[in-house]
């Protein structure tokens, strides 16, 4: 008797982890992401961030074709080269579907970096909405302002 139901307890689909973990498994399991040499978080984006930040970077990468735009650099690590970053997490602040977590990026003793992941709850679980920093309070809307510059730019040279 019991074993039919182990049995189709396990072959049963299991709901998506992702969409069920809060803020903070979230950002951890985005930082453990940078223990593979390869990860990119702009490889992927919608798995990253929510829609509003995908679309301000696929404007980026089409208005900047063959050039750098905005975007020189990874904006969770906030750096080039991940190489030997340690992100400490710090405080969450999560109210309804809207979540704040602080995070210290670390690449050795002399070189570290506050953010904040600014977060939304979807329906397939916790995306980076915006990325604030002492000298940046939002990423996404200098990224915005950037494409918008951009598009006036190429409009004026028609």
């Amino acid at each position: 008797m019991i074993l039919p139901f182990l049995l189709a307890a396990w072959l049963a689909p299991a709901a998506p982890a992702a969409a069920q973990e809060g803020p903070r498994a979230f950002v951890a399991r985005l930082y453990a992401a940078y223990r593979d040499p390869d990860f990119s978080p702009l490889r992927r984006p919608e798995r990253i961030f929510a829609p509003p930040f995908v679309a301000a970077l696929a404007e980026d990468r089409r208005l900047f074709t063959g050039e750098v735009g905005f975007i020189d650099a990874d904006p969770i690590c906030q750096c080039q080269d991940p190489g030997g970053m340690k992100a400490d997490l710090g405080a969450v602040r999560e109210a309804g579907a809207r979540a704040e977590v602080s995070v210290r990026l670390r690449f050795g003793a002399a070189d570290v970096r506050r953010i904040r992941l600014k977060l939304v709850r979807l329906a397939a679980g916790w995306r980076v909405a915006d990325i604030a920093a002492d000298d940046e309070p939002s990423f996404l809307a200098d990224l915005q302002a950037s494409n918008r510059k951009e598009r006036q730019k190429r409009r004026g040279r028609r």
